[in-house]
């Protein structure tokens, strides 16, 4: 139970508060829904393999004369929308995941339990995780070399130009802008606070 006092930790435990919240019940459930969401992951990254070998076969000389025989002309991103439904984005998403070392996606899975029980877990990810991990960032173990800063706030706005400014306050570096207009997108934050 997460930033619970004492004093708040201790009344949810009382057995009748217990029971008239059904917080047992509650927990049975969150953890067949978590379990549920990390199954599906793994799902996702056993279709991933197939995937990959389905990609493979019909890029092999087999797979083009095969399709050629049949008078087929598909490309790359005909093959992922014909044959899985998927747009060309995912499509390759898919494939790139089968290639991700079995150490890589433990450490993801390590890192995602950690954040917590429900955490998503994603193809999108995945692929990020690996190419922190590729890139020096974070180590494969699980470990992170450098942790990523805590968001406090982020404002994004748009002007009636078209143009956008953003704000973002995190732990590490503070406050960062960005953008144009950046006296205009402060005004109306302050316009705003002085109703």
């Amino acid at each position: 139970m997460p930033n619970l006092l004492t004093i708040e930790s201790n009344f949810l435990r009382l057995p009748e508060v217990s029971s008239a919240l059904r917080l047992n019940e509650v927990r049975s459930i969150q953890r067949t829904i978590t379990n549920a969401k990390k199954k599906k992951f793994e799902q996702s990254l056993t279709l991933a393999q197939h995937v990959k070998a389905a990609f493979e076969w019909f890029k092999s000389p087999e797979g083009q004369a095969r399709f050629n025989e049949e008078g087929i002309t598909w490309t790359a991103e005909d093959f992922g929308q014909k044959v899985f439904g998927w747009q060309k984005s995912f499509f390759y998403k898919m494939v790139k995941v089968a290639s991700v070392p079995a150490e890589v996606v433990e450490s993801y899975n390590t890192a995602a339990d950690e954040r917590g029980e429900d955490s998503q877990r994603s193809v999108e990810e995945l692929l990020s995780h690996a190419r922190e991990v590729e890139s020096g960032n974070t180590e494969a173990g699980g470990n992170e070399a450098a942790p990523r800063p805590k968001t406090i706030l982020s404002l994004s706005f748009t002007h009636a130009d078209g143009t956008k400014t953003t704000l973002k306050i995190d732990d590490a570096d503070g406050v960062k802008l960005s953008g144009e207009h950046i006296q205009l997108a402060i005004q109306l934050i302050q316009n705003s606070l002085n109703f």
